[in-house]
Order: C-alpha cells, then structure tokens, then sequence
C-alpha cells in the first residue's frame, strides 16, 4: 500500500475539491441518524483523515478523539478545528495500533477506509475497533457496495477505468477484480503539470453475509447491515454501511 503517494499533495489536487463543507455536514447527519447517534458521546473517528466529519461532530456537541497515521492530514484537522473552534482531541495513531479499552460509545469508520490490509489484519482491527467500545456502544462502518463494482469490471474484461480531470490534469483509476480473493487491485496514476506519479493500493470487498461474520467474530453482539439511507441493502444500493453494537 503506498499510502504517501495515494494521500499526497496530488489527493489535495484531485480529490478535496469534492469533499465539500456541505458533503461533511449531511455526511455526519448520516452517520448520526443511521448509528443512533447523540450529542454527548464519546465518539471515535477512526481514521479521522483531515478531520472533516470529526470537526462537524464536535461541533454538535459529541466529545471527539480522531486518530489517523497520516500527520499531515492530522496538522489540516487541527488547523481547521482551531478556524471553527471545534474541540477534537487528535492522536497519531496507526489502525493497527489502537489500543482504547471501553473508552467510547460510538465509533466510525466511514468514506471506504476499511479493508486496504490483508484479512488477518483487518480482522484484528475490527477486534480492535470492539474493544475501544463501552457495552452497549456502536460502530458504524461505512464502505462501497461490491455490486456496484462488479458488474462494471466485468464489462470491461475484467477492468474498470475512472478518469477524473482538473483542467489539463487528469487522475486515472485503474480497478481489476481478482474475484477468488474478493478485492480489487487499483493503480492511480496522476498527470499534474506534466508530472506522472504512479500508487497502487488494494481494497476487500465484502458480501453483506461475510461482513456480518467477520462483525460476530469480532465480538459485536448484534449487527445491522443496511444502504447509506438506512434502507434494505440490495443489489443496487451505492453504498454498504454496518452497524455494530457491543
């Protein structure tokens, strides 16, 4: 996983823009009404990023700690939270190192921020993610639907191209499917002032049934599968969201 290169100054570039104030805001209205969520809890953003929903959410009143491996990206939380006054503790801390033990009553892990490790890992981090909950807490995972993936990798030989443009620039995604493995293998390459970079990163995706194991196996006692809407999730739903309870 080249994490630097895929969260460089080249994401800024491409990929911020779209990642609006008004995106976070209804994003964490979402992760509040579909988590059951209310102003007064200890919340866990993990990773929090640049700090977009964490900084949203304190501002509602949840006491917020967000953690992320990425200082630079925890230096552009800070610095946006001290320009609206959000009160968010943030920690330089790696997924696979969370140690919090019954800390919180709510965590979440949203925006595809799951399944990048090798199954092992990321089973250990859902442990993890269990462990940091109080009982009774609830996490709230958010990722992409597989089916909204599968059916476009397939009608492209077994890949799947998105091309993102910035004036001249452009971001190209290149998606294949290794479907006994159950994740897709992606390269970005990105064309900035005639500058090539080149990251590659891979993703798991997840049936709804496979996903709710690997919640149980983890320790949650009840789990929910659902759309972003709160709905049924089916096949053409966008999004696959979890909620997992302590």
């Amino acid at each position: 996983m080249d994490w630097d290169s895929l969260f460089g100054g080249d994401y800024d570039y491409f990929d911020l823009p779209d990642l609006t104030p008004e995106l976070s805001e209804k994003e964490a209205s979402s992760m509040a009404e579909l988590g059951g969520f209310e102003p007064g809890m200890d919340l866990l953003d993990a990773p929090c990023g640049h700090g977009r929903h964490a900084n949203v959410l304190a501002s509602r009143g949840y006491r917020v700690v967000g953690i992320d491996r990425d200082e630079r990206f925890l230096a552009m939380a800070r610095n946006e939270a001290e320009k609206t006054g959000a009160q968010v503790d943030y920690r330089h801390v790696d997924l696979r190192e969370m140690s919090f033990a019954a800390e919180f009553d709510a965590a979440v892990s949203w925006y595809s921020s799951f399944g990048y490790f090798d199954d092992d890992t990321d089973r250990d981090i859902l442990r993890r993610y269990r462990r940091a909950l109080r009982p009774g807490g609830r996490f709230l995972l958010d990722m992409h639907s597989p089916y909204r993936h599968i059916p476009s990798v397939l009608a492209n030989h077994d890949m799947h191209v998105d091309i993102l443009r910035r004036g001249q620039d452009m971001a190209i995604d290149i998606q294949e499917l290794d479907a006994e493995a159950s994740r897709y293998y992606a390269e970005k390459t990105t064309i900035r002032d005639n500058k090539v970079e080149r990251a590659r990163y891979s993703v798991r995706m997840f049936t709804a049934p496979e996903i709710s194991e690997w919640f149980r196996s983890a320790g949650f006692s009840h789990t929910r599968v659902m759309d972003e809407t709160g709905a049924t999730f089916t096949v053409s739903s966008r999004r696959l969201v979890v909620l997992g309870t302590a």
